[in-house]
């Protein structure tokens, strides 16, 4: 079951994939993207913040999300010991 907030990430990485946000392009605001998807402005973060997390997006103080400039230049996460 994937959750509301994955699903905006998935479109919105979508829409990077396809050329929709370019490199270094803004994306929406927290507020627009609530306003898409029907959603909490919390909800819209959490699917900024999964996309920030895996590199795709990055934030700039008081300004928004915008799209990074190459996918491949974030190493991934380390594996987990046991």
């Amino acid at each position: 079951m994937t959750l509301l907030y994955q699903e905006i990430a998935e479109h919105l990485d979508n829409a990077i994939a396809q050329g929709v946000y370019r490199p270094g392009e803004r994306l929406p605001s927290v507020r627009q993207l609530g306003e898409q998807h029907r959603v909490s402005p919390a909800t819209a973060v959490q699917a900024l913040r999964l996309l920030e997390d895996s590199g795709r997006i990055a934030a700039r103080p008081r300004s928004g999300y915008y799209v990074t400039l190459r996918r491949e230049s974030v190493l991934p996460e380390p594996a987990t010991s046991a």
